[in-house]
C-alpha cells in the first residue's frame, strides 16, 4: 500500500469516492445532475489534486455565492 505523509492514500481515495457518490446521488434525488464543471472539479478533488477547499471556492466562484 502506499503510504502518503502517515496516511493511506488508498482509504483516503476511498473516502472521497464515498462523499461525491453521497453528493451526486442526492442531486440525483432531486431530479438534477451536477455541470461537466462541477464534476470536472469534483473528480479533481479524488484524484487528489485539489483540496475539499479549494473544490468549494470553485463552486462559489462559478455561482458567484458568498
Amino acid at each position: 500500500m502506499q503510504q502518503t505523509g502517515g496516511h493511506d492514500r488508498g482509504a483516503h481515495t476511498q473516502r472521497r469516492l464515498k462523499a461525491l457518490s453521497v453528493i451526486r446521488r442526492g442531486t440525483e434525488l432531486e431530479g438534477s445532475r451536477s455541470t461537466d464543471a462541477i464534476r470536472a472539479g469534483q473528480n479533481a478533488y479524488l484524484r487528489g489534486d485539489i483540496g475539499a477547499g479549494e473544490l468549494l471556492e470553485r463552486i462559489r466562484r462559478r455561482y458567484n455565492a458568498q
